[in-house]
């Protein structure tokens, strides 16, 4: 009986010094939900990009004001009279008798489709008409302040077209110095890992959900972006519109006072008509450019502005890969602890 408990001693501490393991006592119960009570990932950080609008542009001319006010005095102030009968006799100058004439057969009433039409046809010849003369008078320091005055649109920037990074999410990796030795710490790793992946699948949904919410916060930023290129669209033509009754209120003003004009020849009267269509179209001409400028200063700025909505998108889902990989790796650490504690123990089973 004594040989058979000394083979036995002896049986025990060979496998005591061929395992890695040690044995301190009872195996203790682990708990593989993580003693925290799972890991939350941190919220993500959204971002809400408030997007700029353009500086409008603008059109001013004092010198038609003045014109205008001299117009209506001529048959009561000789000074008004000579002032209107200078500029004409400069635009005799100034003019061709074709350009005049060419001038004279202008159809007012249809100017302004005319106009928006020629303006991106560069063989229109009713545009060249109306730059050219508007040039032409531009060199006359008598007729040059009825040339107005314009001031371009800015979009706040340039362009840029760096295509937006697609935001890298890395899994960190589980490395272990741990061997098993016998079935209990199998079973022990197993239960681990299982509460591991559990866990890392909470952490997976965790970040799924925010990446909805940052598709989300994205769409928002997108569509504010868009309203207010579309509200600046909207803005340009009503301003644009507002312009063109004003020019044409003007017109017919002017027509007034030329009709109601008793101090000028006919020759005169005829070149006050033809400086008042002159006027007319420079400034419709010059308008329709204004427009075209401020809807590309519009364009320019929703690229601008779209370009800031992707940015945010990319550190948005930066932040949320970042928290994610973080939980993650937590629960790698947690994992690696508690396959140690297998190792260590000898088991996950635990008994008394």
């Amino acid at each position: 009986m004594k040989r058979i408990l000394l083979r036995v001693s002896v049986m025990v501490s060979m496998l005591l010094i061929l395992s890695d393991c040690e044995v301190a006592g009872p195996v203790p119960n682990i708990d593989y939900e993580f003693p925290s009570g799972g890991i939350d990932v941190e919220d993500v950080t959204l971002e809400d990009v408030v997007p700029s609008d353009i500086t409008p542009g603008g059109m001013t001319s004092a010198g038609q004001t003045a014109f205008g006010n001299n117009l209506s005095s001529v048959n009561t102030s000789a000074t008004a009279a000579a002032a209107v009968q200078g500029q004409v006799a400069t635009l005799g100058t100034a003019l061709s008798a074709a350009q005049e004439s060419d001038l004279e057969a202008l159809d007012v009433n249809s100017l302004v489709t005319q106009i928006q039409s020629g303006v991106g046809d560069p063989n229109s010849s009713i545009i060249s008409l109306i730059s050219t003369s508007q040039g032409l008078i531009a060199g006359f320091p008598q007729l040059a302040s009825l040339v107005p005055a314009i001031t371009l649109p800015s979009s706040g920037g340039r362009v840029l077209n760096e295509g937006g990074r697609e935001a890298v999410i890395s899994v960190p990796l589980i490395e272990t110095g741990v061997n098993a030795v016998n079935n209990l710490v199998l079973d022990c790793e197993a239960a681990a890992r299982l509460a591991f992946d559990t866990t890392v699948k909470e952490i997976e949904a965790d970040y799924d959900g925010q990446v909805v919410e940052v598709d989300t916060k994205d769409a928002g930023n997108s569509a504010a972006a868009l309203e207010v290129s579309s509200l600046g669209i909207a803005s340009a033509n009503a301003r644009y519109a507002e312009r063109s009754l004003f020019f044409k209120g003007q017109y017919d003003a002017f027509e007034a006072f030329i009709a109601s004009a008793t101090v000028f020849s006919t020759d005169e009267i005829r070149l006050l008509r033809v400086l008042n269509t002159l006027v007319y179209a420079i400034n419709i001409y010059n308008s329709t450019l204004l427009l075209n400028f401020e809807e590309v200063a519009i364009s320019d700025q929703l690229a601008l502005n779209l370009e800031q909505v992707a940015l945010a998108k990319e550190r948005m889902l930066e932040d949320a890969s970042a928290k994610r990989n973080a939980a993650v790796q937590e629960a790698t650490d947690r994992l690696n602890e508690g396959l140690e504690t297998c190792h260590n123990q000898g088991g996950a089973s635990g008994s008394d």
